[in-house]
């Protein structure tokens, strides 16, 4: 029986004979498996495709267990999320880690000076967001592993140049590579993702137009905006205090995280460290990320912010808001 196979496995089969790693081989085959027709003439690829899938997942567990960063794109996140920078060459995505961090980027005019991705931490009130400048994307030099680091990103930056003949152009190809690896990017303002399918990962997205300040931006600025819709399109350039100052705050936004703070009973409330929770969460929620036991002897909460009244008694299950201070009885 002939097997059928659709377009669309061919295409992945053909990303696969590229990957250079289990951990970037996993994703598609695991989507191979998912499209492929099922029939009795596809029987044995479809044995075969688990086969890899279990071979691969076996090498992968055993390179994390051996210990040390085996995999030169992999990087830890740190802070309340991780934000990951793509682009083509010289879109400016070194002077965006730059002006936001600490980090000290190698910034020239050309092509490809980012070959590892590069971490910084950018400051946000009372927390610290985790930037990476990740190498450019670009179809005919793609390093191996690259996509892995975007797979598990919590916001991608698509930064493309105002100043090249057609940002667009830009913008669209880099969408169409991370979609092409199985990685579908929705607008930062979105308040829920969908499910993930199988191997294919929704991650939320915004672009900067970078280098606004240069003449005739304007225009571009204008086309890029109505070509990518939904997704937002912000104006950026290294040179703009106003605009470099909001983007922390863009980024705490999207992430979709909360800071919640103590207080002791009886005393009064002295600012700390906050802990993070992901928004939407609840009392119960921030009582076990403190510890499971005094989650399990919690017998009131107070909540000083999104209670009606400031000290107001809540139920276990209010969800909490951002910069909340609660007062936990055990």
């Amino acid at each position: 029986m002939p097997a059928n196979l659709t377009p669309e496995y061919i295409r992945l089969d053909g990303l696969l004979k590229e990957a250079k790693t289990p951990e970037e081989k996993l994703p598609i085959l695991r989507e191979m498996l998912r499209v492929i027709p099922k029939h009795k003439g596809t029987d044995k690829m479809q044995a075969d495709l688990k086969r890899r899938i279990s071979k691969f997942q076996e090498a992968a567990d055993q390179r994390g267990k051996a210990g040390g960063r085996v995999d030169p794109f992999h990087v830890p996140t740190e802070g309340v999320g991780q934000v990951v920078l793509a682009g083509p060459p010289n879109s400016g995505k070194s002077s965006i880690l730059d002006i936001l961090t600490s980090a000290k980027p190698a910034i020239a005019d050309f092509p490809f000076t980012t070959v590892l991705p590069q971490p910084g931490m950018v400051p946000f009130e009372d927390i610290q967001i985790q930037l990476v400048d990740a190498p450019p994307l670009a179809r005919e030099s793609l390093p191996p592993g690259i996509f892995n680091l975007y797979r598990t990103a919590d916001l991608i930056v698509i930064a493309v140049d105002l100043t090249d003949d057609d940002p667009v152009a830009q913008a669209r190809e880099i969408i169409n590579l991370l979609d092409e690896r199985l990685i579908t990017l929705v607008d930062h303002r979105q308040e829920t993702l969908d499910p993930s399918r199988d191997a294919r990962v929704h991650r939320r997205a915004m672009i900067f137009g970078c280098k606004a300040d240069e003449p005739g931006t304007d225009e571009k600025a204008k086309a890029l905006a109505e070509s990518m819709q939904p997704i937002e399109v912000i104006k950026f350039s290294c040179l703009d205090d106003d605009v470099v100052e909001t983007i922390p705050g863009k980024f705490y936004k999207a992430l979709r995280m909360i800071r919640i703070h103590t207080k002791k009973p009886g005393y009064k409330f002295i600012k700390s460290a906050p802990y993070i929770l992901p928004a939407g969460s609840t009392i119960m929620d921030a009582a076990k990320e403190i510890h499971k036991d005094f989650a399990e002897q919690l017998k009131e909460a107070r909540v000083w912010g999104s209670a009606k009244h400031d000290g107001q008694a809540v139920m276990r299950d209010h969800i909490l808001a951002d910069k909340d201070i609660v007062e936990f009885h055990v």
